[in-house]
């Protein structure tokens, strides 16, 4: 790995810090004291394995590649979803090219914990846009929602339109922050 990488991984890990702990003073009341935030670390990671073949998954993604992922794209961004030891949701997701758009590219919850299952998407919103503002990013995408349902549910949350997929780039969800 070149050291310009490394420093760029090193470089964005104290803004990552910081919009975790934004978002955590970000919560509704009710949910401060009851979830915490992290990385998609090793943690989160074993956490997963125990809960992949548990789940109703909706999609089966194999959260592993979380690691390669935060390689490849040093300004990325990773959020675990706890509440106490359980994991409620795992995302990822990095700044477009020219850095003025933040885009959601995983995104998955866990409903072992149905008290917060329905908070998930919001929860993780909140850090998104935290971070995305950090790094001087003025859009969040939520890129690529499977179907028709997730996209309706996506842009039920305040300001987001869906743009179609054009001239080989894919479809998204754009809303500014």
């Amino acid at each position: 790995m070149l050291a310009s990488h490394l420093n760029a991984i090193n470089r964005y890990n104290e803004p990552r810090a910081q919009a975790r702990e934004l978002a955590k003073r970000a919560l509704p009341s009710n949910l401060k004291k009851a979830l915490s935030f992290a990385a998609v670390d090793h943690r989160a990671l074993a956490a997963f394995r125990i809960l992949q073949d548990n789940e109703a998954r909706i999609e089966t993604w194999d959260w592993a590649f979380a690691s390669k992922y935060c390689l490849r794209y040093p300004k990325a961004f990773d959020l675990s979803v706890w509440h106490g030891n359980s994991l409620c949701s795992l995302s990822l997701g990095r700044p477009t090219f020219n850095g003025t758009e933040m885009r959601l590219d995983f995104i998955e919850k866990f409903t072992k914990n149905p008290l917060f299952s329905g908070e998930m998407f919001g929860v993780s919103l909140i850090a998104y846009e935290a971070y995305g503002k950090l790094i001087g990013a003025n859009k969040l995408r939520i890129m690529n929602p499977t179907n028709e349902k997730l996209i309706s549910y996506y842009s039920s949350h305040a300001g987001f339109s869906y743009r179609k997929s054009h001239k080989g780039n894919p479809h998204y969800l754009v809303k500014s922050i």
